[in-house]
């Protein structure tokens, strides 16, 4: 309700689309040609290959966002509330952009959007973030170092095995 009005001032003719499953009334209600409400999809691709910058303009929340790693994943830049990016060892300007109030998100959301410079360091620095501290690179070791702390004889093959689940039994 805040942040839509001045998008669309700074960005006329843009869309915005809001991906996933039950939105919630009040953002259904604000469905329009360019505010796009799709629900629940069967594959999120399309619409990360297909989209300029990825919003995160979550009001509280705690842990990794899967949506934020996602995006950047697909290298689009994310422009993201703080509460977004909380524990996502993510830093301003450098791999993401991070604004707190309608205004100011708005004004990310357009800079990103209309500077060249600025999307490709943020996509980069975005998919340098997930290969950093989130990758399956990263999760096998971890798990391969918690196996061997645990007293198990743990090996990069026993971290990634479809039987990991069975471990103990």
């Amino acid at each position: 309700r805040h942040a839509l009005p001045r998008i669309r001032q700074l960005l006329p003719g843009v869309a915005t689309c809001i991906v996933g499953a039950e939105p919630p009334a009040s953002i259904r209600d604000l469905a329009a040609e360019d505010f796009i409400v799709t629900g629940h999809v069967p594959e999120v691709a399309p619409y990360f290959t297909a989209c300029r910058v990825s919003i995160s303009p979550l009001r509280y929340g705690a842990g990794v966002k899967g949506k934020v790693n996602l995006a950047m994943s697909y290298g689009v830049p994310v422009v993201a509330t703080t509460p977004s990016v909380e524990g996502m060892h993510l830093t301003a300007d450098e791999n993401v952009l991070i604004a707190d109030t309608a205004e100011d998100f708005a004004a990310a959301i357009a800079r990103v959007y209309r500077d060249e410079a600025l999307w490709h360091r943020l996509a980069e620095g975005g998919r340098a973030n997930i290969r950093a501290h989130f990758s399956r690179e990263v999760a096998r070791a971890a798990l391969t170092a918690l196996l061997k702390r645990a007293g198990g004889r743990a090996t990069a093959q026993t971290a990634t095995s479809p039987m990991i689940n069975a471990v103990g039994k």
